[in-house]
This record gives structure tokens, sequence and C-alpha cells, in this order.
């Protein structure tokens, strides 16, 4: 049998480590919720991206990639005010500004320092920045409710071929 105990130098009341828990455990959740939604973000861009490549030369297909483009343009922005795309380099924090998931996780790792119910300060911040990323994950979620099913339904119209060979190159 184990028991947990508090350390006897801590001035921190179960109240307070409790709080500091809670805290943690929301922005860790945040996060995770913005890092999963640059995810499906970047697989859709990858999808849209293949669709435009095989599209582009046809101009019958124009409305489509014109869709794609713009879709694919509100996505990015949404992408880069989660994270810093630009960050290639262990330098490069220093040169582009950080962005929201940044923002969250740093406060993140300030607040598990010590023993202390989070500050005024830090829960203001967390608001903050939490109504940022939420507006960026609803930017998103409405892009997929209803830009991406409007690209499906043009690629349905126009009868576009799930798969494509080149038959110039097939034997037999």
């Amino acid at each position: 049998d184990y028991k947990i105990i508090a350390d006897p130098r801590s001035s921190a009341t179960l109240a307070d480590l409790q709080k500091q828990f809670d805290f943690l455990i929301s922005v860790r959740d945040k996060v995770t919720e913005a890092h999963q939604t640059i995810i499906d973000i970047r697989k859709a861009k990858e999808q849209l991206n293949t669709l435009s490549e095989r599209l582009a030369s046809d101009s019958t297909m124009k409305d489509i990639t014109d869709a794609v483009k713009e879709v694919q343009k509100q996505m990015s922005k949404i992408e880069n005010e989660l994270y810093q795309t630009k960050n290639r380099s262990r330098q490069d924090p220093l040169n582009y500004p950080i962005k929201l998931t940044n923002k969250l996780a740093h406060l993140n790792s300030l607040m598990g320092i010590g023993d202390n119910a989070p500050t005024e300060q830090a829960e203001q911040f967390k608001k903050e920045v939490t109504q940022k990323i939420d507006s960026q994950i609803n930017d998103w979620k409405s892009i997929k409710e209803q830009d991406i099913p409007k690209i499906n339904d043009l690629v349905k119209e126009k009868q576009v071929d799930a798969i494509i060979l080149d038959t110039e190159k097939m034997s037999n």
C-alpha cells in the first residue's frame, strides 16, 4: 500500500494543487484539440492538392480547382494562426513569432512550476488565447462542414474519375 502525501516544505493547500491540476489539464486538452485541427487541415490540404493537380490541365474543371484554391487558402490561414509553420531550424523561433498553440503550451509549462494555484493573470491569458484558438477551430469546422462538401458535390457533378490510369504506358 502506498500513500501520497504533500511535500511538507510546500505551503500549497490541497485546493491549490487541485486548481493547478485542473488548469494544466484543461490547457493540455485545448492544445491537443488545436493540434488535432492542424493534423486534420494538413490531411485535407494533401487530398485537395492531389485533386487539384489532377484537374489542373483540364479547363472544364476550373470551377473545382478555383474552389480548391480558395478553401486551401482559408485552411492555411487557420493553420498559420494556430502554429508557426515557418519554423524549420532551431533559429527560426527567434525569427518568427510564436502562435496560439505555442503560447498556450508555454503557459502550461510556466504554471506547472511549483505548487501553486494559477494566478488571475494566468487564468485571463488562458481565457484570451483559448477564445482565439476556439475561433480558429470553429472556422475549420465551418470549412469541413460546408466548403469541403461543396467541393465534393462539384466533383460528383462533373463526374471526375476516382482512378485514372495512363493508357499509353499500359501493356497488353
